[in-house]
């Protein structure tokens, strides 16, 4: 089984040239978007990223967009029930 390592990924993405951080719950990470970056939109970048999580021990990747640094005050939260 390959450790899980929220760390490791993250700085795969920016070695890949994706301006992100990543939150992890369980085997989701969530690759946080720094605003202005739009290298998500494309498609060989983004079966890399999946690719790159799986490696660092994750089953899936989700990408959270910000509008803007303050966008972080909004967001959504889950009730834990």
């Amino acid at each position: 089984m390959t450790t899980r390592s929220r760390e490791d990924l993250e700085q795969a993405l920016r070695d890949l040239g994706m301006r992100c951080s990543i939150d992890a719950f369980d085997a989701l990470a969530v690759a946080i978007v720094e605003p202005g970056d739009r290298t998500f939109e494309r498609d060989d970048l983004r079966r890399r990223a999946i690719e790159l999580a799986r490696a660092h021990g994750f089953s899936h990747l989700a990408v959270e967009l910000r509008k803007s640094e303050h966008a972080n005050q909004n967001r959504a939260t889950l009730s834990g029930d």
